[in-house]
């Protein structure tokens, strides 16, 4: 058991989030999906104040973090053995800090949907029961824990809920026309993409755990999965769009593509966080299309 940290709660989770909930790819990322439900609704007459569009900014980046502690607390025995240089495991923070944080993040999480919109904030409140349920892995959730794409497709449901929890603060309806429905399809593609390709390890990476793409697929299987589930992404936002732009949808395209390509000729560490980064240009690119 590692010993108290010494060092200020505040300095210690800016050093966890730059490990395990990087800012500086979660902000952009964050408002590029801004951007596109702003043009999505604007394109079906639907306009909001930008006031609204910054609540459920945060509001989305308290969920993500929220989950991302969830995740960590529930696979802790699992991360002590296979992963012991995670910032749980070494020390930096503590489970119950951690559970401060994640706890008031959901609090922050609900009480800005709830603010926004009565049936936002009581769909937010379904799905912050959901991520709990995960944690402690009640019920169906522990029978799919051991097979590793259905646990991951249920787990990646999260994003999509989120995304539509989010339609539902801005139109105060859940009565939606088809090219809303085919961009929450693309941003939980999108979402599905970067959990891929940063499960896309170099050799050196993988534990017998065998908790990545890479050790189920190989890198050339993992490496194409990235590319269609972009794909995927793709087409379901030009689907969305009125009047779609080619140029970011082919640029997001080739990128992973290069990355993908990469990766799988030479699978090292280098290269395994190139695709993560050609992941999140994709990513970008892609909320440009409408």
């Amino acid at each position: 058991m590692p010993t108290p940290n010494p060092k200020p709660l505040a300095l210690r989770l800016w050093r966890y989030q730059t490990e395990r909930f990087p800012l500086v790819a979660l902000v952009p990322t964050t408002l590029a999906v801004l951007y596109s439900t702003w043009a999505i609704l604007s394109d079906q007459g639907i306009e909001a104040p930008l006031v609204k569009y910054a609540a459920l900014g945060v509001a989305g980046l308290s969920f993500l973090l929220h989950t991302r502690i969830t995740d960590e607390l529930r696979d802790r025995a699992v991360d002590d053995v296979h992963h012991p240089d995670r910032p749980l495991q070494r020390g930096l923070v503590s489970e119950a800090e951690l559970t401060r944080v994640g706890f008031a993040n959901g609090g922050i999480f609900i009480t800005l949907h709830a603010l926004l919109d009565p049936l936002s904030g009581l769909l937010s409140a379904g799905l912050l029961a959901y991520s709990l349920i995960a944690r402690y892995e009640i019920g169906p959730l522990k029978w799919l824990k051991p097979r590793f794409y259905l646990y991951n497709v249920v787990m990646l449901a999260q994003m999509l809920l989120l995304q539509w929890i989010a339609y539902a603060a801005l139109t105060h309806s859940l009565d939606w026309s088809p090219a809303i429905w085919w961009h929450g399809m693309s941003i939980w593609a999108l979402s599905a993409q970067i959990e891929i390709a940063r499960k896309c390890l170099a050799p050196e990476q993988e534990t017998s755990y065998r908790d990545s793409y890479s050790s189920r697929l190989g890198t050339w299987g993992s490496a194409l999965l990235t590319v269609a589930v972009t794909a995927l992404a793709v087409g379901t936002m030009c689907r969305a769009a009125t009047d779609p732009s080619l140029v970011p949808a082919v640029l997001a395209m080739f990128s992973v593509a290069c990355g993908a390509l990469a990766y799988a000729l030479k699978p090292n560490n280098g290269r395994s966080q190139a695709l993560q980064g050609t992941a999140v240009l994709a990513y970008l690119l892609t909320n440009l299309i409408p």
